[in-house]
């Protein structure tokens, strides 16, 4: 395939569910059927299956083609006419076949017939495909099927076609074919997509965000059912980023949708209503719980502002989009979200009373589950920096409390821990003393989780555990670096030391007063207080492994796995720059290559640095 695709679909519609693609080589299944689904091409059956394995009859193929063609809104399955004496104009697909054969991308059999229910060969789906693009029979050299294949293959249309010669299509090799033919250059040397109305990016690249985009109803919220407000039949649903079904989209969830898909998101933000830009009379923006929020939708804008009821002062629930735009606002009695985090600094904030009077109030910043960080009044001074924390919302105020404890244990695989199952969408917190990071549950896979090692835990009514707090268990809440050098000087009455460290390529130097750290040249894992070096700790070595590969490294059998911000050095006549993985793969055995970890990779560590020598 000549061009590389560009899925900021992946990134920005589905939260992260659909892998990036690279390149048409390396491109993600779930990536192909998002986008043959999203222009219609191919669909599911009325529970969203695609039945990938199933093959495709030639009445079928007809239909596939239409959509994939400028017909694509023009065309109906019914017929004024009988195209074929085995196609009548009652046929579903009368319309589709009869337009497929006028254009001449498909034929029919000499005896007047077309053969509905046979099934598609993969010479006849690429010769259809072929004609798509313009190619013509002058163009296909040699005898029928080999000049059509020979321009199929030239042409990158078989890019995760699986079938041969003779063989017939399934709907997984039909979708990669359809996939491949929108990202084709047609005979005049232009991108099939781009004919059929798709834009390009800047790079001229498919942009499939504009795609999709074009045909999304939404936002719309969820007040009763979703079949409220649209049918799911035949639809695929995507929950906050996941694979899901119609019965789990919940009331107050914002919902968008196409012809094939519906997005559905359960993202709302509880908290005091403390201000509005550029006013409450028409705002744009609010500011709720210490963050400021973009409004999307003009009910929301009117709940928000002086008319619609909601003050400020008032403790209110947003509603927010799949791009953390508000949608829509309710008081947080009438709806509010959970919130359950670490308290990780006190302070103080302005707030107003019912009738508009300013006052200040103590507060808490709580980093909840979902990794982000929320500003709460709390007049209880019981409250303190490290307590974890639940908070609870009424009409007028915030009701903060001391988490119960809870716990989990077990190995970690896929979407379990032990005997429980995480939720797709579980929210999973990693705190130390000074801070607290998102984690997700797959960088949690084959690690053994202790009771320590948890927390809290809580689970919805399925039994399926919704949030997650862990002690310290990852160790990505640290820096990593390599200390390049070390001065520490005891006197009598004192202690002090500089050290000179590498972080990310960065040179930086510390120094303690009234104490030293103990540190050693070289890579280590360190603590920092209060924007202070506190400590330094040595890391485990692994020389001179067997495999580099994109996700870590094996030696005498053993695996060991790359943590996601791993800085990988070059270390060259006394001096340290960066290296890239992919320059450390493809001239593995061009270095002595020293990987460097904290803890096993069933207590969570990683490798952190890695340092490549020349041999």
């Amino acid at each position: 395939m000549k061009k590389v695709l560009s899925l900021l679909l992946a990134a920005v519609l589905l939260a992260g569910s659909l892998p990036m693609a690279f390149a048409a080589s390396v491109v993600s299944e779930s990536v192909v059927e998002q986008v043959i689904r999203s222009t219609g091409i191919m669909v599911g059956d009325t529970n969203g299956n695609m039945n990938l394995d199933k093959t495709v009859t030639r009445a079928e193929y007809a239909k596939m083609l239409v959509a994939a063609s400028s017909y694509k809104d023009k065309v109906a399955g019914t017929s004024n006419v009988s195209p074929f004496k085995d196609v009548p104009y009652t046929h579903w697909a009368a319309g589709y076949v009869k337009t497929a054969v006028q254009q001449g991308w498909l034929t029919g059999y000499l005896d007047g017939s077309y053969k509905p229910n046979q099934t598609v060969t993969l010479e006849e789906a690429a010769t259809g495909c072929l004609k798509l693009l313009g190619y013509t029979t002058e163009d296909f050299s040699g005898s029928y099927p080999y000049g059509q294949l020979a321009l199929y293959q030239s042409l990158g249309l078989d890019t995760g076609v699986t079938a041969s010669q003779g063989t017939t299509m399934t709907r997984r090799n039909m979708m990669y074919l359809f996939y491949n033919l929108l990202n084709a250059d047609t005979k005049d040397g232009q991108v099939y997509a781009q004919t059929l109305g798709y834009t390009l990016n800047s790079d001229g690249e498919i942009d499939y965000l504009s795609m999709v985009s074009d045909t999304m109803e939404g936002p719309f919220v969820v007040e009763g059912s979703l079949s409220d407000l649209v049918s799911s039949a035949n639809k695929t649903v995507y929950r906050n980023g996941y694979a899901s079904t119609a019965n789990a989209v919940q009331k107050y969830d914002v919902i968008y949708y196409n012809d094939s898909t519906i997005w559905a998101y359960a993202n709302a933000v509880s908290g005091t209503y403390q201000s509005a830009s550029p006013a409450t009379s028409s705002p744009t923006s609010v500011t709720v719980a210490g963050n400021t929020y973009e409004i999307e939708t003009s009910e929301a804008a009117y709940a928000l502002s002086t008319l619609g009821g909601l003050n400020v002062g008032d403790v209110v629930t947003l509603l927010l989009g799949r791009d953390g735009k508000v949608v829509y606002a309710l008081p947080a009695e009438d709806y509010a979200a959970s919130v359950a985090g670490v308290v990780t600094a006190v302070g103080t904030g302005t707030y107003y009373n019912a009738v508009g009077n300013a006052y200040t109030s103590r507060t808490i910043t709580v980093t909840a589950t979902d990794g982000v960080s929320y500003v709460y009044p709390c007049s209880k001074t019981s409250i303190e920096e490290g307590d974890f924390v639940s908070i609870g919302f009424g009409s007028s105020e915030t009701d903060v409390s001391i988490l119960n404890s809870s716990s989990v244990s077990g190995t970690v695989s896929g979407h379990t821990i032990g005997s429980k199952t995480m939720a797709d969408d579980v929210r999973i917190l990693d705190v130390n003393d000074t801070a607290a990071v998102r984690v997700y549950y797959s960088r949690l896979n084959g690690a053994v989780l202790e009771s320590g090692d948890v927390r809290y835990c809580a689970t919805n009514d399925a039994g399926e555990i919704t949030d997650l707090i862990l002690n310290d268990f990852t160790g990505d809440l640290y820096e990593y670096g390599i200390i390049t050098g070390v001065s520490e000087q005891s006197n009598d009455m004192s202690l002090s030391g500089s050290y000179t460290y590498l972080v990310n390529g960065e040179k930086q130097t510390i120094s303690t007063n009234g104490k030293t750290l103990g540190a050693s040249i070289g890579p280590a894992q360190l603590t920092i207080k209060d924007g202070q070096l506190d400590s330094v700790r040595a890391l485990y070595q692994i020389k001179n492994p067997d495999s580099v590969t994109q996700l870590g490294v094996t030696k005498d059998g053993e695996n060991w796995l790359f943590w996601d911000d791993c800085a990988v050095y070059l270390y060259e006549n006394s001096n340290y720059s960066l290296l890239s993985l992919t320059e450390l793969r493809n001239n593995f055995d061009a270095y002595n290559i020293t990987c460097y970890y904290e803890k096993d990779i069933k207590d969570g560590g990683r490798i952190r640095i890695v340092i490549a020598r020349p041999v």
